[in-house]
């Protein structure tokens, strides 16, 4: 405001009778007043103007709103201090949005004579930033020439980050499902180093590999009888019946699982096969052997779709491989020993960045150009077959928190191949 009064040439007024000019007469220096007394009640809002309205002095209404909206009081420093620590960045956001509410409360804090050095702006803004930026800030704080940073550097890496992700597609938060996608580091060392000196006896079964599906080495998914047999079941059941859909909608502390229909449903006892489910709110499993992390404990009811009730007996982790590689942990699962269906939320991977793609009988999971997990349709539901893997994490003691990090597959696991 005090700007504009500078560009109008109307700032004299508000300091007063001494910056009076000698060659102004006392009608236009009240005409002067009375004009940028017009021009500041333009910018005020109408509950304030109230306040104010029959003020005919400029350098009084001008103190009036000082005392107002800038005391220099030891409760207004602090709330601006603790507005300016806990100030975050929301995922998704603008950057410029972001600055500029950080520098308003730094230039708030100036008018107090409350002056922030660089550095220390610099650190702050950094710190602002959400666990997804993590990559980011170790950087910039590792590269630092002295060890000190400027507030002009850090800005202009958010900027060039931001400019990034956006053309990756990949300024998403912090993932619901963690994956690993590729080859070990030790895949290929540690098998040659088990065959070495020994007789060839196992060389034909390290070449064909272990199969994702049963489990046991000496043949691939692709040439498991296991796995034909249950494909060809599967497929003699979709033609013969129509699956009606299932899903699970978590209504406060009530999860509500609707099914239509008493027909037998094909994924019913099977382990690996998980229904993708975009209204489920949450992951559910029957199967307790599943969780890598376990919480006991009463979480609310299930109704079925008989009208039936169901407790909600805990809640974990369970880690899993996709049938494209990647290994996943699905967080806060839902176990309901009464479910007939394994159920993965599409709803929630989505709400984390994930992406879900559904079309031509086929379900894609993607993580900017990751494709994460693969599925089909089949009769009314999407499915995808999931490995469960009890071993792929360390479990934690029930009622622990849970670390953040990322889950990665046990070094000494044998390779396995993408079917």
């Amino acid at each position: 405001m005090e700007d504009i009064l500078y560009c109008k040439d109307l700032y004299e007024p508000i300091e007063g009778d001494t910056a009076k000019p000698k060659d102004m007469d006392d009608e236009k220096w009240k005409r002067l007043h009375r004009k940028t007394i017009g021009h500041i009640w333009q910018w005020l809002d109408d509950s304030v103007f109230s306040h104010v309205s029959n003020e005919t002095d400029a350098q009084v209404l001008w103190k009036k709103l000082e005392a107002r909206y800038e005391q220099k009081t030891a409760t207004n420093k602090a709330f601006l201090i603790r507005k300016l620590v806990n100030m975050k960045f929301k995922e998704g956001g603008s950057i410029a949005d972001h600055l500029n509410e950080f520098q308003s409360v730094v230039n708030q804090l100036a008018t107090m004579k409350m002056v922030i050095e660089d550095e220390l702006q610099a650190l702050l803004l950094l710190s602002s930033l959400p666990d997804s930026w993590e990559t980011l800030v170790v950087t910039m704080s590792n590269s630092a020439p002295d060890g000190k940073l400027s507030m002009g550097q850090v800005s202009s890496s958010l900027f060039n980050e931001e400019t990034r992700r956006k053309l990756a597609g990949t300024d998403n938060a912090q993932a619901l499902v963690s994956e690993n996608r590729g080859r070990s580091k030790n895949r290929g060392h540690k098998e040659h180093g088990k065959s070495k000196g020994r007789s060839q006896s196992r060389g034909k079964s390290a070449e064909k590999g272990k199969c994702y599906h049963c489990g046991k080495e000496g043949h691939l998914k692709r040439n498991c009888y296991a796995w034909k047999r249950e494909q060809k079941e599967e497929n003699n059941n979709q033609k013969k019946n129509e699956e009606k859909n299932t899903t699970a909608t978590f209504e406060g502390d009530e999860v509500v699982v609707l099914s239509c229909g008493e027909e037998e449903c094909l994924h019913v006892g099977n382990e690996i096969e998980w229904v993708v489910d975009t209204g489920a709110s949450y992951h559910a499993t029957y199967n307790k052997e599943f969780f890598t992390s376990y919480k006991a404990g009463d979480f609310g009811t299930v109704k079925m779709g008989n009208t039936s009730h169901s407790k909600i007996v805990g809640i974990g982790d369970v880690c899993i491989r996709t049938s494209v590689g990647c290994m996943m942990t699905l967080r806060d699962v839902r176990h309901v020993p009464d479910l007939r269906l394994n159920l993965i939320s599409g709803i929630a991977l989505d709400r984390e960045g994930y992406m879900n793609y559904f079309g031509n009988g086929v379900w894609k999971l993607t993580k900017g150009s990751l494709v994460v997990a693969r599925g089909k349709a089949c009769c009314t539901l999407y499915k995808t077959n999931l490995k469960v893997c009890r071993d792929g994490l360390n479990s934690i003691e029930d009622g622990s928190p849970r670390p953040p990090g990322v889950s990665t597959s046990p070094s000494s696991s044998s390779p396995s191949h993408r079917p």
